[in-house]
């Protein structure tokens, strides 16, 4: 059993996967200690701190799709180095991409490489243990959480060493091939294959029994409830089949005839929604996932689209600006009274700022302009003693941080300014407080159900596409509740707030009667699945290249219930988006198969001359 010491020296040195899981491999790989390891133990190591495990996983999100998506912009001003011109060929950004580093712990930090350690308790500590019959369900669960890794890592890099990663130890593969998104190294479709392996983890699910080894609070997600498990591994199945409903119709139309044939099959309430609960501190004394408030603003088009409906989510999304009292923040209120002695007629000169809640323009073109060029306003006034001073007035809306970060980035701070961050009495104690991050929860599932119910023309698992939109956008405010409480935002909990303005029953069935939302259309439910995604930007980023929506447009006013992003533009030219990230290099051991997988990628045309041209599509990207 010495050899299982190597097992992961293939993958690690092939592909530079540096440190991999040291700890971990000392732990489980031991001779003498893996009879005894229990395999759901090496679950909850396989799985901590699920897709959001570091600083740069937080910082990326910031910087990459929250911006390519306008929730947020630059504090400085929108910046055209975010994106793409033709016009300068040389200069093609890298969206942040962690996929890699999720599956393989490619950058050697400790942390990630779930589809490593995954692949390890499925296919070496659950064999070697003495009774693996008794460990399916936990086979099962880790399997579809596999698949899941793996379907990340294709959808925007479109090719990686799957098929034959990890196989050093067992079968002496030392120079892993790539697969494709599109094709695996057998030529079969590599999405028909991570299909076939979620169905199959689920049908083993279905067969679990009263022998089998429960997870319980081994499992961070459903604290082994196996039901749930099930249900969530059925609408992976339809949300990736989603991804390929112009790339492969029929095996869109195959899968989702299969699974939505009832809503029992499926995600149907809040408790069932696929969300990871970070059983540690989770990273919440660094000031660099903290700036979120203090290096970023709100964008003109999502504030503009809450505002326009008086959505009971505006107060628990965004924070109110420096225009007025009650900014939660003595120093913003104090310079709030200067402004307002010194400018008494603000109420008209700034009456586009007055209404408190203002998105900053995401249009690099207008970043030089006053309004748009700072999250704060300088004006000059006279100060008591006669001399001249500036004072800075908060002009844009802060997104609200404390989804991402305890406490919105107040608690161990060292660097953020004063001004950024709410006052200590609305700090709460970290020990009441759990990070969380959403994979697939319920309101998902209802804006993708009424998506599909609307192209298919009839109704899909129990309802058609008005009743699935009109329930996914009475679910999402719900679950924004839900978070602003356990999250103690406090537009949503302190009730000693100025800016206490919490989502109530009555605000959701007030916004549910409004006309623009009592039927559906392709652009009303992908406007309502935009506001739902601010904390899954990177599926937005998905759904946004699958569909083309949200729009673009010069001013981005809302319309009849629908969303539009801001055009983007430098010095007059078209900015570009993103669509994919670029293929790393490997060391020269596995050179000659990455070139290989480079020239089969570039034969689709869409995807450009070159791994770095990032404007190129993964197979699956068509419109």
């Amino acid at each position: 059993m010495k050899t299982l010491k190597y097992l992961y020296i293939g993958i690690c040195s092939t592909l530079m996967l540096t440190s991999c899981l040291s700890e971990f491999q000392d732990l489980n790989t031991d001779p003498e200690q893996l009879g005894t390891t229990d395999p759901r133990n090496v679950f909850t190591g396989a799985t901590l701190n699920f897709n959001n495990c570091s600083r740069s996983h937080l910082t990326g999100k910031y910087s990459g799709t929250m911006i390519y998506m306008q929730y947020l912009v630059s504090s400085g001003g929108a910046s055209a180095g975010s994106y793409i011109s033709l016009a300068k060929q040389n200069e093609r950004p890298q969206p942040y991409g962690p996929a890699y580093s999720f599956y393989y712990n490619a950058n050697g930090d400790g942390f990630g490489g779930f589809g490593l350690r995954l692949d390890y308790l499925i296919h070496t500590v659950i064999p070697q243990d003495a009774t693996p019959e008794r460990y399916n369900d936990v086979k099962a669960v880790a399997q579809i959480l596999l698949n899941y890794e793996q379907w990340l890592l294709l959808d925007t890099y479109g090719a990686a060493p799957i098929t034959e990663a990890f196989r050093d130890a067992n079968e002496g593969i030392r120079t892993p091939r790539y697969d494709l998104y599109q094709e695996s190294i057998d030529g079969t479709p590599m999405y028909k294959k991570i299909d076939a392996e979620v169905k199959g983890a689920i049908d083993l699910l279905n067969a679990s029994n009263a022998d089998q080894q429960n997870l319980g609070n081994n499992d961070f997600f459903y604290f082994g409830d196996i039901q749930k498990w099930i249900k969530f591994g059925n609408t992976l199945r339809v949300k990736m089949a989603q991804r390929l409903e112009k790339a492969d119709k029929a095996f869109y139309e195959s899968v989702i005839n299969e699974v939505l044939t009832s809503a029992n099959n499926i995600i149907s309430n809040h408790e069932e929604s696929c969300i990871y609960n970070h059983p540690n501190d989770y990273n919440n004394v660094t000031d660099d996932i903290q700036n979120i408030t203090s290096n970023y603003v709100a964008s003109a088009a999502f504030v503009n689209y809450l505002k326009a409906y008086d959505d009971p989510r505006l107060p628990i999304m965004v924070r109110p600006n420096g225009f007025g009292p009650g900014n939660n923040n003595k120093e913003n209120d104090e310079w709030f009274e200067t402004f307002k002695k010194e400018y008494d007629n603000y109420e008209e000169e700034y009456a586009q700022f007055t209404g408190r809640y203002v998105g900053m323009s995401a249009n690099p073109d207008k970043s030089n302009e006053e309004f748009n060029k700072n999250a704060y306003l300088t004006l000059p006034y006279t100060k008591e003693d006669g001399t001249q001073a500036n004072l800075e007035i908060r002009m844009h809306s802060q997104a609200e941080g404390r989804y991402f970060v305890k406490n919105g980035g107040r608690n161990g701070n060292n660097n953020m300014p004063g001004r950024a961050i709410e006052a200590i009495e609305y700090e709460i104690n970290q020990d009441k407080i759990g990070c969380f991050t959403p994979i697939l929860t319920y309101p998902e599932t209802c804006l993708m159900l009424a998506e599909i119910a609307l192209k298919k023309g009839a109704a899909v698992a129990g309802k058609n596409a008005d009743a699935w939109y009109r329930e996914g956008i009475r679910a999402s405010i719900e679950q924004y509740r839900n978070w602003a409480t356990k999250m103690y935002v406090v537009a949503q909990t302190a009730e000693n707030s100025p800016t206490y303005n919490p989502v109530t029953d009555e605000k959701i069935t007030a916004y549910l009667a409004r006309p623009e939302f009592q039927t559906a259309t392709l652009e009303k439910i992908i406007s309502q699945q935009w506001i739902n995604l601010y904390m899954q930007p990177e599926e937005m980023w998905a759904t946004w290249k699958r569909t083309g929506l949200p729009a673009f447009k010069d001013e981005p006013v809302p319309a009849n219930g629908v969303a539009f992003l801001e055009t983007i533009k430098d010095a007059g030219v078209d900015l570009i988006i993103p669509r994919r990230n670029s293929l790393g290099t490997p060391n020269t051991l596995n050179i000659d198969n990455y070139n290989k997988a480079v020239e089969m990628l570039k034969q689709d045309t869409k995807y450009g001359a070159g791994t770095d041209r990032t404007e190129g599509r993964i197979w699956w990207d068509v419109q």
